[in-house]
């Protein structure tokens, strides 16, 4: 779920606020899920990971909270 983020955050975020420049992943050619499934398939696909996360932790109840936390914080960071 991070690197898919990082790679959305490559294609779409600003190079200021990530503190890199944006695109690096595209000019390098690098293969990444954005650059193979599309920018809304690799979200869709990172939604489904942050919800089977949420599904793996759900017998801990309450006490996951910050697992959950963390995995929400990871795919909707913004740098």
């Amino acid at each position: 779920a991070f690197q898919i983020a990082d790679d959305l955050l490559d294609v779409e975020g600003d190079s200021a606020a990530l503190g890199k420049r944006a695109g690096k992943d595209a000019a390098a050619g690098k293969a990444t899920l954005v650059s193979i499934l599309g920018k809304d398939a690799a979200r869709d696909r990172l939604a489904a990971l942050i919800e089977e996360a949420d599904l793996a932790v759900q017998i801990f109840g309450g006490r996951a909270h910050v697992l959950r936390t963390i995995a929400r914080f990871v795919a909707h960071r913004s740098a």
